[in-house]
């Protein structure tokens, strides 16, 4: 007669021990990821901000070419989106954008005219991170 298979249960598989170790190893790999990321993360932020105030300035130039002058204060950047109904009227103008942009940490850009860094000339700029006025701000001077 033959014996019935002995039944190894405690042989195969992986010890509780292990399995925590693993777990471990992946989570620490996975911190170092994040934080890796977390700057390539403001730094496509910044770049969106640049990339999106130089589109600005592309339509305010030709804002400027078709109207023989920039928006003013009060018209602002609306102008490029909406007919300006305060301050001059526009000679020939035409919707350049078909909505207004915000940046990343979703304020909207700021127009002014005359700039404060440029008084001869308009800025455009994002408050950035921090979303105030100061240092930290975007600009892109436009003349």
């Amino acid at each position: 007669m033959k014996k019935p298979p002995i039944s190894r249960s405690g042989a195969a598989g992986y010890t509780l021990m292990e399995i925590m170790l693993v777990v471990a190893i992946i989570a620490v790999i996975a911190g170092g990821v994040i934080v890796k990321m977390t700057g390539a993360l403001d730094v496509a932020k910044i770049q969106r901000t640049e990339q999106d105030i130089n589109n600005l300035y592309s339509a305010l130039k030709l804002y400027e070419a078709r109207n023989y002058q920039m928006p003013d204060q009060s018209q602002g950047l609306e102008a490029l989106v909406t007919m300006p109904t305060t301050g001059p009227k526009p000679a020939n103008w035409t919707k350049l954008m078909d909505s207004m942009p915000v940046d990343p940490w979703n304020t909207p850009y700021q127009y002014r005219n005359p700039g404060k860094r440029d008084p001869s000339g308009v800025d455009v700029f994002s408050f950035g991170p921090d979303r105030k006025e100061g240092p930290n701000n975007i600009y892109r001077r436009v003349n």
